[in-house]
């Protein structure tokens, strides 16, 4: 019999490289010197490029891969990872989505999770010459994404009202994978609700933290499998 795994998948996560038309701007040239990277190597971050964003479209839901590191953290190191029944995807600003292996090991220093961060997003895979990458492109697109895998159990504020084992019973039975939105303000673009199977909430009206609702769904899936 195979092994159940819950499909998550870290939807529009604000991961990516400075974009070109900030190349020269004073803050960007600053923090590029200061690493020792060229600005078209660096993860695009707001704690460093605030004023340098100011222009960028959607602002507001860039620059920020601190969310993925605590998010991903949280789930790499669950006991649902470390037993097999976790099936874990990024999906980036740019539209591809990224496979994580589940013996990935992120660095512990934020640094150095960018790093790895901006070399994935750079090359497609890390490390770039391996052949049994730590992660790995899965999809050029969401949709591509979408036709391989199933259309998209959502977790949505205005979603239908659910508990946490409500919604990891549906993905576990289904096996559709169940998206977490990544960005710190703003909603879904309409090109991810148009790939929904469903759409969930666990607090109708509140907006969590992702690596809330990535605690709440570990903790119900961990419970459902018999893993505590």
């Amino acid at each position: 019999m195979t092994q159940q795994r819950l499909k998550l998948v870290l939807l529009e996560s604000p991961l990516e490289l400075v974009p070109r038309e900030l190349w020269s701007h004073p803050q960007v040239a600053s923090t590029a010197r200061k690493y020792g990277a060229k600005p078209g190597e660096m993860l695009l971050d707001k704690r460093l490029h605030y004023h340098a964003m100011a222009s960028l479209p959607q602002k507001w839901k860039r620059g920020r891969p601190d969310i993925v590191y605590i998010t991903l953290m949280l789930l790499i190191d669950s006991l649902l990872n470390l037993k097999g029944h976790l099936e874990l995807y990024i999906h980036v600003y740019d539209g591809r989505v990224f496979a994580v292996h589940p013996e990935l090991r992120p660095p512990r220093h934020y640094e150095g999770f960018k790093r790895i961060m901006s070399q994935l997003l750079a090359y497609n895979k890390v490390p770039p010459g391996a052949d049994k990458p730590l992660l790995w492109l899965e999809a050029n697109s969401l949709k591509e994404f979408v036709d391989r895998h199933g259309r998209i159990i959502l977790l949505w504020e205005h979603g239908k009202p659910a508990t946490p084992d409500t919604v990891v019973a549906d993905a576990l039975e289904s096996g559709l994978p169940l998206g977490i939105g990544m960005f710190p303000r703003g909603d879904f673009r309409k090109t991810t609700l148009r790939k929904t199977a469903r759409a969930y909430s666990l607090a109708q009206g509140s907006p969590l933290k992702s690596w809330t609702v990535a605690h709440l769904l570990l903790c119900a899936a961990e419970k459902r499998l018999q893993l505590l």
